[in-house]
């Protein structure tokens, strides 16, 4: 496959994902279907990576998500890490991007999938072009082994992002909403 920006230099790793606000149903539900969000990790400036949502990004998704009445924990939502590293293959460090990214969305079978930040976008829609010419639009996930085909992918801003640029918030609702309309026309 074509190296795109997003894969050039050091790999793509992503995390095991975690689920949120599981324990908010009194009764749980599959983890199958609902959201996958996959977001980027801002780089530390020790060279480590943070947590993508401490803090006011941390609120700020919350909000988000709980806007969308996601919080409830009826509908599946988890959660993967992106990030750039070298540390692919050492134990207990995160594993390259389409090899986790496959593993996981098949045990998960999402029925739509969020992409927050540009790597993360990239990555997934396997595009080189820059996060604005990525969102705004549901695309289908690339073929993934064990994955139904035809999972929509909608590529939004980050929440850190968002908070150092607020202007682009009605633009990241408009890409949830997108999600949203996604995530209900495929029950």
């Amino acid at each position: 496959p074509a190296t795109t920006p997003a894969t050039q230099g050091a790999a793509v790793l992503v995390e095991a994902p975690c689920r949120l606000y599981a324990d908010a149903a009194e009764t749980p539900a599959s983890p199958q279907g609902g959201w996958l969000v996959v977001a980027d990790m801002p780089p530390e400036a020790d060279g480590r990576h943070g947590e993508p949502f401490s803090g006011d990004a941390g609120r700020l998704l919350d909000n988000m998500l709980r806007a969308l009445k996601l919080h409830d924990g009826k509908t599946p939502v988890h959660l993967m890490r992106t990030h750039r590293g070298v540390a692919a293959g050492q134990p207990g460090s995160p594993r390259a991007m389409a090899e986790s990214f496959a593993e996981h969305a098949a045990a998960l079978a999402p029925s739509v999938v969020l992409a927050m930040g540009p790597l993360a976008a990239q990555g997934l829609m396997q595009s080189g072009d820059p996060l604005g010419k990525l969102r705004g639009r549901a695309v289908p996930l690339a073929s993934v082994p064990g994955v139904v085909g035809g999972v929509p992918v909608v590529a939004t801003y980050h929440p850190a992002y968002l908070l150092r640029n607020p202007a682009d918030k009605a633009r990241a609702w408009a890409d949830l909403c997108l999600a949203a309309d996604q995530q209900a026309s495929s029950k």
